[in-house]
């Protein structure tokens, strides 16, 4: 299981889009955090205080690190030359380690450090210092780094350069015994926009992973790579909880656990994301109000850190070894059982040999051949929906719109709303011409194909949470008097009820969709001060009041009841509970 902890802020910052960069420092629970091109501050993270300060002239080019091995800080300036330090105070006075090649950045993973030079090439730090006269590092023939992505797995250290000039590259490399292998070229064609990446160790296999602007993600294993491939990899999985139109940092947790960081999947603000990668689900996210596009993510100890508005937020993270029982549900079984506590374990046999069968055969031959391949390929039903829907909106097929919708059980909240919209927009003469028989339906509502549509949406399942901005966002203030109208007309009369649910059900539905419809859509219904509106929430008032009324004289006679209930018991129980008896015997 992993789980987010609550979040606090380190330290403010100066303007997050100049944020260099979070490393570990010697001691644990202290990190340097470069907060700018002329300032880095050490901190001490369990307190929020401020340890100690450097500000310079000169401009930092990289984060400031700790090397172990020197026992020195140090940073890049100007992505000419280096400076290193222990405890000195001011660096304009520091001496000056220049090079012959321009220097990217300076890479801290685990007490090592790397520098990366602006051609690719890549050199631990203290080797790089001495031979810094003669150096002519051998690189890549590129003008421009876009960034780096690196990771560690068996001792051995990845570095991945991501270069979008001419179409998206990415060229990595792995050093080894203290020497770096050739770089192996992937080329990242795809008619959509890199969105994230980041390296992530599975069992003994390096791979990547790409996230692209639809939401999937891509696995390349690393191992199996030549000199130069054109491949994108395998589908690893399809991500809803963060907007991808904006850019997303990826960071590797473990060999089960990634963490994600970017905009919220309704692009108001940001969210973090821890995603099990074993089992393909979020386990635990944390929302913010402010995001700012191209904000990295860092990881010190068991902290993840993110530039959050004006501040830099410290977000603790735990990551546990039983991983299933968190989702299922399960728990280990407890020895010492309360005597009165029984367990039932009923569990559903299902045939795994058995090809799986689509429950509604009147699908069109096309449409039912597409949705059989997508659910070949393993794509959950939301996926599919996206997948087919786009099409029926565009052919106006409003057979396959009630197929579908009868169909799948896992419709996501903006597929209901979008199909809310389109049902209510589109034009009569689309649907089937036959005429609904309800009484006092309005005609804009006709024919029966439309109704059948509506009531098929509101019998299904949601998350209020989840539906509430796409409903605000797509629906104007006469589809939701439409629809007010419609669901008082259906409360109103005791034969209707949703498909798939009784009357208890049914009317249960209906007053959640009222909350709802007018919850996403209150301020709409303030400011128009529309008349026909008034009235459909008058008679939606009374419709309640009613039903209150019925539950108060439920509550009335309740006792009553109990009280029938208990004398039927004891009436029927094979002992009474006397302390004599009379019996007639019959002596002649």
């Amino acid at each position: 299981m992993a789980k987010l902890g609550a979040f606090y802020a380190l330290c403010p910052l100066i303007d997050n889009k100049y944020i260099l960069g979070v490393t570990e420092d010697l001691e644990k629970g202290f990190v340097i955090a470069t907060l700018g091109k002329n300032i880095a501050s050490r901190y001490k993270i369990s307190d929020q205080k401020q340890v100690s300060c450097w500000r310079t002239k000169e401009k930092f080019s990289s984060a400031v690190i700790y090397d172990k091995a020197l026992g020195k800080y140090g940073a890049v300036f100007n992505k000419s030359f280096i400076k290193m330090w222990e405890s000195e105070e001011s660096l304009d006075k520091l001496k000056k380690y220049k090079f012959n090649t321009p220097i990217h950045t300076i890479i801290s993973k685990n007490g090592h450090s790397f520098l990366v030079f602006q051609n690719g090439a890549v050199m631990k730090l203290a080797e790089a210092l001495d031979q810094r006269k003669s150096l002519n590092p051998k690189g890549l023939d590129i003008k421009e780094i876009d960034d780096i992505i690196y990771g560690e797995m068996h001792e051995d250290f990845y570095f991945g350069i991501i270069v979008k000039t001419g179409g998206n590259t990415l060229y990595w490399t792995r050093y080894a015994e203290g020497h770096t292998t050739k770089f192996n070229k992937i080329q990242l064609d795809r008619d959509l926009s890199l969105i994230g990446y980041a390296f992530h160790p599975v069992k003994n296999n390096m791979n990547v992973l790409i996230l692209w602007s639809d939401g999937s993600i891509y696995s390349y294993n690393l191992q199996d790579s030549y000199m130069e491939t054109p491949c994108i990899g395998e589908l690893f999985t399809v991500i809803d909880s963060l907007s991808t139109k904006h850019s997303v940092s990826i960071l590797s947790l473990d060999e089960n656990y990634i963490a994600m960081y970017g905009a919220n999947y309704n692009e108001e603000g940001a969210v973090l994301v821890i995603y099990n990668t074993q089992f393909k689900v979020t386990q635990s996210k944390q929302p913010f109000k402010l995001f700012t596009n191209n904000s990295e993510i860092w990881r010190v100890e068991e902290n993840l850190m993110v530039p959050v508005g004006q501040n830099l937020a410290v977000i603790p993270f735990h990551l546990e070894n039983e991983q299933l029982a968190a989702l299922v549900g399960s728990h280990k079984i407890v020895q010492d059982k309360d005597s009165e506590v029984r367990i039932v374990q009923e569990v559903d046999v299902a045939s795994w040999d058995t090809k799986y069968k689509m429950r509604d055969r009147q699908l069109p031959e096309d449409l039912k051949n597409q949705i059989s391949e997508l659910i070949t390929c393993g794509l959950p039903e939301s996926i599919i929906l996206e997948e087919t829907l786009p099409e029926i909106f565009k052919t106006h097929d409003t057979a396959s719109l009630y197929l579908c919708i009868r169909h799948f059980s896992d419709i996501p909240e903006e597929y209901l709303a979008k199909i809310l919209k389109y049902t209510l927009d589109l034009d009569a003469n689309y649907f089937n011409e036959k005429k609904s028989e309800f009484v006092n339906l309005p005609e804009i509502l006709q024919p029966l194909e439309r109704v059948k549509i509506l009531d098929n949406i509101f019998s299904r399942p949601f998350s209020e949470v989840l539906l509430l901005p796409f409903l605000r966002q797509q629906l104007s203030i006469g589809d939701v008097s439409l629809l007010l109208n419609y669901i008082c007309l259906l409360w109103s009369d005791d034969q209707s009820t949703l498909p798939h649910l009784n009357s208890i059900e049914t009317e249960s539905k209906l007053l959640h969709w009222s909350c709802i419809l007018i919850d996403s859509n209150y301020q709409k219904i303030i400011l128009s001060n529309d008349k026909s509106i008034r009235e459909c929430l008058g008679v939606l008032n009374r419709l309640i009041q009613d039903h209150l009324s019925c539950l108060g004289d439920l509550k009335v006679i309740l006792p009553m009841l109990r009280n029938i209930k208990k004398t039927s018991q004891c009436t029927d129980a094979n002992m009474l509970s006397l302390r004599y008896s009379v019996e007639q015997l019959s002596l002649y």
